[in-house]
């Protein structure tokens, strides 16, 4: 004897059912997949964006007023809070940098690394390698190296590949002086932002 099927069913054979059943596994997985991407991609910006910050290389401080600068220069340190990846450390200092006005009133400044293996460039009374007269240089105490006022090297086989690195300034018109604080690249002929 031939069972029968149900009327209900007649119309689905095991074709349709496994078609439906492939089509909600997929429609599942899909709906799954985008219920946990928001999360995921929350936490991948978490832990990424922090490491994609930008340097504090490039920001201008204010350090000093024009009416307090002379031809000797002074050096100032840059001070800024660092972002280490998830903390901040407010107040550090991260580098310094000498200003002067030079005999016209214009207002000069330089990084205080020298250009060679990144050294602290000192202010020294001395003699100059050049004209054998003695002046205020700024100096190199890893290499030796001796620059001018102005930054411009005197040695005549320098270790230093340039000049010291000069930096953009700024003065408002209340006399305060701001600097563009940089690092450059050391032991390369070009001054290069690192």
């Amino acid at each position: 004897m031939k069972k029968e099927s149900a009327p209900c069913c007649d119309s689905l054979g095991t074709g349709e059912v496994k078609r439906r059943g492939f089509l909600g596994l997929l429609f599942g997985l899909a709906a799954g997949a985008v219920a946990l991407a928001t999360p995921v991609y929350a936490a991948v910006r978490a832990v990424i964006a922090p490491l994609k910050q930008q340097g504090i290389s490039g920001e201008f401080y204010q350090l000093t007023t024009v009416d307090s600068l002379d031809t000797t220069p002074q050096k100032f340190p840059i001070v800024a809070d660092i972002r280490d990846a998830w903390v901040t450390i407010p107040r550090q200092t991260i580098g310094n940098v000498y200003v002067r006005k030079n005999e016209k009133g214009e207002v000069l400044a330089w990084q205080s690394l020298c250009p060679h293996a990144g050294c602290t460039i000192g202010v020294k009374t001395m003699e100059n390698p050049k004209t054998k007269n003695v002046e205020t240089l700024f100096a190199c105490p890893c290499h030796l190296a001796h620059f001018d006022l102005n930054g411009e090297r005197l040695d005549e086989k320098p270790d230093a590949p340039r000049n010291m690195d000069s930096l953009e300034v700024k003065t408002d018109p209340d006399g305060k002086v701001s600097v563009r604080f940089e690092v450059f690249a050391f032991g390369t002929p070009e001054k290069r932002v690192s």
